[in-house]
């Protein structure tokens, strides 16, 4: 019998919501607990709370009676609405994180806001400290309880959400566990990913318009962004005249993009959600498989919410690079060191977050917006990172200023008396969700209705809108406070829908900035080296080694190049430096990992030993060039460009010709060149019976060398800037030396770095050199388009900006062509504030390296 024969007697055969998943809790812990195995789960429950409770030096008394009633609260509520099992289901998969050593972050979300789950140890955030609601996590208003034939089953569009972050190494270790613990009952999530009108807009008009790409990037471009969300296409008629008038003048192409947008583009999985169900997976929803062979729901995270718990395990880089940093710290300084162990009051912290001058790893401050408020706002407390967190976000970065000014001179702006205690300590700013539901509160809701109250505005849900503003009218006349003490809590939550935040996520998060800081500034070595053993995660991991090198002269710490002898495979400290990992040289596979161990652990003792023993290891000849030219193997020679092509000849060889060549190699000074030209050229010459090569033989080797020869011909002449090449597409950085020490000798220019153009003199004419990182096309206000380009070197990043109207037909006229990512350019300009250059004329260096024959062709 199938699950759904047992609905067969209602209308519909899906069943009525979530049953919660059974929790299996092993014997040890009532064990542990000192309570029998048939004890309910809500009363294991309340003992694991309570006994941990006391561990954490809860004691009963006065000082302590918010936490005690706070937590019988809570666990009142979860039993009264069915959500224990759900609770245990959270504590019993962090639980084991905890067991196995396994990273977790501080909360996430409403979650924080639980004492419940504090105690459980699933959050480390105490919420009574930070202020947090319980309500914003679970309210009896939320939560809807179906009970069918002696049943409970849960509405899974309202069941509280609970997202995990787990160190992102070990994630899928959590994974293989609840496919263990629910074996059969768990899958991975569909996700549907959707046509946006944007791109419906531009893929239309080029296709049935007939317009250019430009052209319709920049239609798009009128489009409203508003709190980060593109508007509909309908709506953007009613908010843009540009772009109403360019709609009615192409009435077929936006009708037919209308009725594309939305569409489903196409499918993927779900980054963090994993389905749980207390039945079989297949007797409730159909089921597919991923490429990989994992099971995958055909319902996506709406759907599939209705059926089963949704379990979030989101992988969070952060904490691996937190973990791995107190790991090289105890092998590097004996010290064992634990997060929890970290004073978040530690005056170290907020000095560095004051004094910031460089943000690469620093949790959610090290993104350029929130870089920015952090070095404006200069946080002083946990709380003032928090509010960094909250308003580095579309919307509320409207009040960055505005906060930043109230942490230097604490005039809050006063909204209204009746608030002044909620809203003072954000400089009246309502800045957090909670602080809308205590301002309801304050007007007389209970915390039950003020989450109703958020949610409904937060959600923006219109028609219960008007109801809403009646009750606050009738609230405000019941107990006689003046009208415009209603007005401002209606207006506030209204605005405050976009750009408010939720608290309990934001003070977790600021947690983890704090500790990032902490371990940055406190141990830089050892902190640089786990961000840059994650780097090869990232999608852009040369950019990361990039950003990363720039930094470590400020900490007094060199990147070391790649080098055969001294590196590992992975970066490792080298005395008060970072020596680079043979694995993140850009060529060296995972496959090939082991043939370099082999490799590095064979005799060296000339070129021709190194050449047989990258052979015998079975070594790829691209490897081998690509750790030549990453500088690993200079201890046989500087000029790359040369080694490169000798170990090219060499690999070109026959077996045969390798033996001879090597037993001739030190009557030629181990130069292949020089022997290939005496021990072939010669006796071929004088037709000697014994050759090295037969004349064929000899046309066929030269046919495959002469490509290679090309490589070395072209790099020979820019030996310096072949080196900074090399070093820059094979490492992330250049290590031998500067781009514009490079090309100042060639343009008989001074050029500035990028670091010196910020040090300029506002208004100043500056010229520097750089590498395209990023081309962004914009409009502004009055329609006319601007670029900015983002330029890079060794010692920063300067934004060049510039109008077309006023700068292409010059550039045009000159007969070049706009730079593209990764060109190295040539900037004149004026220095303007915050290191902007207004462009006044730029130049594309075509001294083009080679690495590869494909390069020639």
């Amino acid at each position: 019998m199938s699950f759904y024969d047992n609905f067969s007697k209602y209308d519909d055969c899906a069943p009525p919501g979530v049953l919660l998943p059974k929790i299996d809790i092993e014997s040890k812990y009532y064990k542990k607990l000192g309570i029998s195995k048939n004890t309910s789960n809500f009363q294991f429950l309340k003992k694991l709370c309570w006994e941990n409770m006391k561990e954490m030096g809860f004691k009963n008394n006065k000082e302590n009676k918010p936490y005690f009633e706070r937590m019988k609260m809570e666990l009142d509520i979860f039993e009264e609405l069915g959500f224990v099992d759900y609770i245990l289901l959270n504590w019993d998969i962090l639980n084991f994180c905890h067991q196995n050593e396994i990273p977790t972050g501080p909360g996430r979300g409403s979650a924080a806001g639980s004492l419940v789950l504090y105690f459980l140890h699933v959050t480390k955030v105490d919420p009574i400290k930070y202020g947090l609601f319980f309500e914003r996590f679970v309210s009896r208003s939320r939560a809807k309880k179906i009970e069918k034939d002696g049943t409970i089953y849960l509405d899974g569009s309202l069941l509280a959400d609970v997202d995990n972050d787990i160190a992102y190494d070990r994630r899928q270790e959590v994974i293989n566990y609840i496919k263990l613990k629910h074996e059969g009952r768990t899958c991975k999530i569909l996700n549907l990913v959707s046509l946006t009108g944007k791109l419906c807009i531009k893929e239309v008009g080029k296709l049935v318009g007939g317009a250019s790409e430009e052209d319709m990037t920049a239609i798009t471009d009128q489009i409203p962004v508003k709190y980060g969300k593109v508007a509909k296409l309908k709506d953007a008629v009613d908010e843009n005249e540009k772009f109403a008038d360019w709609a009615k003048s192409n009435e077929k192409t936006f009708e037919i993009a209308t009725g594309l947008e939305g569409l489903i583009k196409n499918t993927g999985v779900h980054a963090s959600g994993i389905a749980i169900s207390h039945h079989k997976l297949v007797d409730i929803c159909p089921i597919q498989k991923t490429k990989e062979g994992d099971l995958i729901s055909c319902y996506d995270m709406n759907w599939i919410a209705e059926l089963t718990v949704k379990f979030d395990i989101l992988g969070l880089k952060t904490l691996t690079v937190i973990n791995n940093t107190l790991q090289i710290i105890k092998e590097n300084k004996s010290i064992d060191l634990k997060t929890e162990e970290i004073d978040l009051n530690d005056d170290f912290i907020y000095k560095n977050l004051q004094e910031l001058n460089g943000g690469q790893g620093l949790f959610q401050i090290e993104a350029d917006t929130n870089y920015d408020v952090c070095r404006r706002v200069k946080p002083r407390n946990l709380e003032e990172i928090s509010a960094v967190v909250a308003i580095a976000r579309p919307g509320a970065l409207e009040f960055k200023d505005q906060y930043a000014s109230f942490i230097r001179t604490g005039d809050s702006e006063l909204v209204h008396p009746e608030f002044s205690e909620i809203l003072d300590y954000t400089g009246g700013i309502p800045l957090y969700q909670e602080q809308l539901m205590q301002m309801a509160v304050k007007v007389g809701f209970s915390l039950d209705e003020a989450e109703q109250l958020r949610r409904i505005v937060g959600k923006k849900k219109v028609s219960e809108m008007p109801k809403w503003k009646s009750k606050i009218e009738e609230k405000i006349t019941e107990n006689n406070l003046e009208k415009k003490v209603g007005d401002i809590l209606w207006k506030v939550a209204e605005d405050s829908a976009n750009y408010s935040f939720n608290k309990s996520h934001s003070i977790s998060y600021a947690i983890l900035s704090a500790w990032t800081t902490y371990l940055k500034f406190k141990y830089p070595q050892e902190f640089f080296i786990a961000l840059l053993k994650m780097a090869k995660f990232e999608s852009d991991p040369f950019d990361q080694v990039h950003k990363i090198a720039m930094e470590l002269p400020r900490h007094q710490i060199k990147l070391l190049p790649p080098d055969l002898a001294k590196s590992k495979m992975d970066f490792c400290v080298e005395e008060n430096n970072i020596r680079y990992g043979l694995d993140s040289i850009k060529g060296v596979s995972e496959k090939s990992k082991e043939n370099i161990i082999n490799f590095r652990s064979g005799k060296h003792n000339n070129k021709f030993e190194m050449f047989q023993v990258a052979k015998d290891a079975k070594v790829n000849i691209g490897v081998v060039a690509s750790l030549i030219q990453a500088g690993a193997l200079n201890s046989f020679g500087d000029d790359r460009s040369l080694l490169v092509l000798e170990a090219q000849s060499y690999n070109i060889l026959t077996d045969r010709e390798k033996r001879i060549v090597n037993e001739l190699g030190l009557k030629y000074n181990f130069s292949i060149l020089k022997l290939l030209e005496k021990e072939v050229m010669e006796p071929v010459a004088k037709e000697e019976k014994s050759v090295l090569m037969t004349p064929k033989r000899w046309g066929t080797f030269v046919s495959k060398y002469d490509q290679y020869k090309k490589i070395y011909t072209n790099n020979k002449k820019h030996i310096d800037f072949a080196n900074w090449y090399y070093e820059n597409k094979l490492l992330g950085y250049s290590y031998t030396c500067k781009l514009k020490n490079v090309f100042s000798k060639k343009t008989n220019a001074l050029l500035k770095s990028c670091e010196e153009i910020f040090d300029a003199v506002d208004d100043s004419p500056v010229k520097y050199i750089g590498v395209v990182k990023e081309i962004q096309v914009r409009t502004s206000r009055n329609g006319a388009k601007y670029q900015q380009i983002v330029v890079a070197d060794e010692t920063g990043i300067v934004r060049a900006m510039f109008f077309e109207f006023k700068y292409q037909p010059n550039f045009i006229e000159k007969g070049k062509t706009f730079p593209v990512k990764d060109d190295i350019i040539i900037v004149s300009g004026q220095k303007k504030d915050g290191g902007i250059v207004w462009m006044d004329n730029l130049n594309i260096i075509n001294n083009y390296i080679f690495m590869k024959l494909s390069d020639v062709k």
